[in-house]
C-alpha cells in the first residue's frame, strides 16, 4: 500500500497570499494543526497552527511558511513511511509530492489508521497472542507450526524491539477467537506469553490484558 493510494482530496491547501484567518479557519473545519502552501501547483512548506494562532488575523501567512525543509513523502513510499514521519513529527497530514514538486496530494492521520487497520487485519475476527523472547530465539516456522497443530492460521504477525531490555516482542493474530489451546501449547513450548486477547477471556481479564498492553507500548 503506497502514499498515492491513500490521498485525501478534501483538505484544502493554501496561497502565500491567503490570510492568518482563512488558514486557522480551514484547519478548524477539517480538523488539522498544519496545512500545506502551494504556488502555481508546486508543494512549497506547510504553516502550523501554533505560529500563527496568535498573529494578526488579517496578515498573511508568507511570513510563517516552513520551507527551509518542507516535509513531504514519495508517492512510491510504503505507507509505514509517512506512518513513521507523522508519529516522529506529530503532524495531522502530510503532503505527496511529485519528484517534479507538484503537490499530488494530503494523507491525513484517519487515511493512516485507517490502512494501518487493513495492514494488522484489525477489521478481521480472531485472537492475538504477544510473545517476548531473545532475538535469536526468533523463528517464524516454529511459531507458525505451533498456530497450525492447534487448527488456527496466523494471519497478521508484527515485530518490535524492547528498548529497555533489548528483547524482542512478537505479536500474532490468528483467524480463531478461543486461543486457549494455542496459548497452552505456547507454554508447553516454553514461550513466554505476556498478552494474550480473545473470548474465552472474562471482560475483565480483557480490560486488564489491554490496559497493560498500553501501558506497555506507552499509548
Amino acid at each position: 500500500m503506497t502514499a498515492a493510494e491513500l490521498i485525501s482530496n478534501h483538505i484544502p491547501t493554501l496561497q502565500t497570499t491567503d490570510t492568518v484567518r482563512q488558514a486557522l479557519d480551514w484547519m478548524n473545519e477539517n480538523r488539522t494543526t498544519e496545512l500545506p502552501v502551494v504556488t502555481d501547483q508546486k508543494y512549497v512548506g506547510l504553516v502550523y497552527e501554533d505560529d500563527i494562532e496568535e498573529e494578526d488575523e488579517t496578515s498573511s501567512i508568507a511570513p510563517f511558511l516552513h520551507d527551509g525543509k518542507p516535509v513531504n513523502i514519495n508517492p512510491a513510499d510504503f505507507f509505514l513511511v509517512p506512518l513513521k514521519i507523522m508519529h516522529q513529527q506529530k503532524l495531522s497530514l502530510l503532503p505527496v509530492v511529485k519528484e517534479d514538486g507538484e503537490l499530488m496530494g494530503i494523507i491525513t492521520r484517519d487515511d493512516l489508521l485507517q490502512a494501518a487497520s487493513h495492514y494488522n487485519a484489525a477489521a478481521v475476527p480472531g485472537g492475538i497472542v504477544i510473545l517476548q523472547m531473545q532475538p535469536n530465539s526468533f523463528y517464524i516456522s516454529e511459531i507458525g507450526r505451533i498456530v497450525e497443530s492447534n487448527n488456527a492460521k496466523i494471519i497478521h504477525l508484527n515485530t518490535w524491539t524492547d528498548s529497555s531490555t533489548g528483547e524482542l516482542m512478537v505479536a500474532i493474530k490468528v483467524n480463531k477467537n478461543d486461543i486457549q489451546d494455542i496459548l497452552s501449547s505456547f507454554e508447553r513450548y516454553e514461550y513466554n506469553v505476556i498478552q494474550y486477547f480473545g473470548e474465552n477471556l472474562s471482560e475483565e481479564e480483557l480490560r486488564l490484558n489491554y490496559d497493560h498492553l498500553m501501558n506497555y507500548l506507552n499509548i
